[in-house]
C-alpha cells in the first residue's frame, strides 16, 4: 500500500469519526433536554450507535496500520535496501557469481599451504579486518560453519585479514578462540584480485573453480542462502 492510498484511506475514515462524533454529542444533548420524552430512547439509540462508529472507525484505522500498511512499508524499505546492497556489491567486486575465481596460495597462521582453486574442494573464503565491527558479528557465525563441515573431506575454508599481518591474525584467533583457518593479507594482494572495497566480504567457490556465493557486509538473513549453497555444493561431491 502507497503512503498516498493510505493518507487518503485515514483521511476518509478521519472524517467519518468527526461526522459520528458530531451526532453522539448532538444526541447526547438531545437526550437530556428529552429525558422525560418518549424520544429519548431514540436519542439513546443514536448516542450508542454513533459511539459504536467512533470505536470502528477508529479500530479499522489501526487495523489498515498495523495489520496493511506498517508490513508493506517494511517490505517496500528492505527492496530499496537489498537494491542498494546489490549495486553496493556489483561496483565494489571485480568478480561476480559464475565467474572464474581468482587463483592465490597463501600460508595460514598455522604455517599450512592454502590455495585456490582446489579441484577436490567446495571453498569458503571471508576477508575481514580486526577493526571491522560487522566482520566481529559475522565471525562466530562462520565459527559453527566451520565447526559443522570441518570433517568433511571436500570442504575448506579461509578467512583473510585483510591488511594485517600474521602476529595480528594469531593474536585475534586467541583472543577469540576460533579454530578456523586464518591466514594474513598485509599488502590487499589477495583481496583486490577479488574486490576493490567493502569487508566484510563472502564467497564460495565451487571444485571447478567457479564462484557460486558472493555477498559483502553482514545481514543475518545471509546466513541462511550461504548454507544452503554449501548444503547444494557438497551433496552434488561423491
Amino acid at each position: 500500500m502507497s503512503v498516498s492510498t493510505y493518507n487518503s484511506i485515514t483521511a476518509v475514515l478521519g472524517l467519518g469519526v468527526v461526522i459520528a462524533l458530531v451526532v453522539m454529542v448532538v444526541s447526547l444533548i438531545a437526550m437530556i433536554v428529552r429525558w422525560r420524552s418518549p424520544k429519548r430512547r431514540t436519542h439513546v439509540v443514536r448516542l450508542l450507535g454513533s459511539l459504536a462508529a467512533i470505536v470502528g472507525l477508529i479500530g479499522t484505522q489501526q487495523a489498515l496500520l498495523w495489520l496493511v500498511f506498517i508490513p508493506s512499508l517494511g517490505r517496500e524499505q528492505m527492496a530499496k535496501f537489498q537494491a542498494a546492497r546489490e549495486a553496493s556489491l556489483a561496483e565494489s567486486s571485480l568478480v561476480r557469481v559464475g565467474d572464474a575465481a581468482p587463483s592465490f596460495t597463501l600460508t595460514t597462521d598455522e604455517g599450512r599451504p592454502f590455495s585456490l582453486p582446489d579441484d577436490k574442494r567446495v571453498t569458503l573464503i571471508n576477508f575481514f579486518a580486526t577493526w571491522c565491527g560487522p566482520c566481529q558479528l559475522e565471525l562466530p557465525h562462520l565459527e559453527r560453519i566451520w565447526k559443522a563441515n570441518q570433517s568433511q573431506a571436500h570442504f575448506q575454508m579461509l578467512i583473510i585479514g585483510r591488511e594485517e599481518t600474521t602476529e595480528t591474525v594469531q593474536t585475534y584467533r586467541a583472543k577469540y578462540g576460533y579454530t578456523f583457518p586464518m591466514a594474513a593479507d598485509p599488502d590487499r594482494s589477495v583481496f583486490a584480485r577479488f574486490a576493490r572495497e567493502s569487508i566484510p566480504r563472502t564467497l564460495v567457490v565451487s571444485p571447478d573453480g567457479q564462484i557460486v556465493y558472493s555477498q559483502a557486509g553482514f545481514n543475518e538473513a545471509d546466513l541462511e542462502e550461504l548454507e544452503k549453497v554449501l548444503r547444494e555444493q557438497l551433496a552434488q561431491l561423491p
